[in-house]
C-alpha cells in the first residue's frame, strides 16, 4: 500500500471517529421540548404530540373522555374508552404538568366513576398527601386543594401530582384553578 493511501485510510479514519463522537455526545445531549423528553426518552407521558406542551394553563379543562391529554403519566393511565366511559386509571398514576407562575394553591378538581362505595383516591405533591374517600357507587366528582409550597414555576421542571386508586377507575375531566 502507497504511503498517500495510508495518509487517505487515516484521514477516513479519524474523520469517521469525530463524526461518531459527535452523534454519541448528541445522543446523550439530545436538544428536545421537555413533551418529547417525558415521552420518547425517559417514557414518562402517556401522550405526546408535536404541538403540545407539558406547560398547563390553570383553568384549562382536561377532558379524558374523547381527549388524549398530554400531562397524563405513563404508568397507570389508559386509552380514553371508546364507549365514552372516560380514561381508565387503573394503578397509581399521575399528572406530570408546568405552570408559568405560582400564584398560590391550586385546586384540582375532577369527575369519575367509582364503581364500589367506600373506595379511596390519594393525590399527593411531594410529601404533602390527601386522601378522597368516595361514601357511594356511581358518578362522583372530588376537589382538593394543592398547596403552593409542593408548586413549581419552572419549564424546565415539572410538576408531578400523583393519583392512587383504591381500584380500576374511570376519568372524565380533569381541572386546576388558581384559589382567589
Amino acid at each position: 500500500m502507497s504511503r498517500m493511501m495510508k495518509v487517505a485510510m487515516m484521514a477516513l479514519l479519524l474523520a469517521l471517529s469525530g463524526y461518531y463522537l459527535a452523534v454519541l455526545y448528541l445522543a446523550a445531549h439530545p436538544k428536545v421540548s421537555l413533551a418529547y423528553r417525558y415521552y420518547y426518552l425517559e417514557l414518562k407521558t402517556r401522550f405526546w404530540s408535536r404541538y403540545q406542551t407539558l406547560a398547563y394553563v390553570p383553568g384549562s379543562p382536561m377532558d379524558l373522555v374523547v381527549e388524549r391529554v398530554p400531562y397524563l403519566t405513563r404508568a397507570g393511565w389508559e386509552l380514553p374508552d371508546e364507549s365514552g366511559k372516560g380514561s381508565l386509571l387503573s394503578g397509581p398514576g399521575g399528572l406530570y404538568f408546568t405552570l408559568h407562575k405560582v400564584e398560590g394553591p391550586l385546586r384540582l378538581s375532577g369527575s369519575l366513576t367509582v364503581p364500589v362505595a367506600g373506595c379511596t383516591l390519594t393525590l399527593g405533591l411531594g410529601r404533602w398527601q390527601q386522601p378522597v374517600k368516595f361514601a357511594e357507587a356511581g358518578p362522583q366528582s372530588f376537589a382538593v386543594t394543592l398547596p403552593s409550597e409542593g408548586l413549581v414555576a419552572d419549564p424546565a421542571q415539572p410538576n408531578l401530582v400523583t393519583i392512587d386508586p383504591c381500584q380500576p377507575l374511570y376519568f372524565q375531566s380533569l381541572l386546576m384553578t388558581n384559589l382567589d
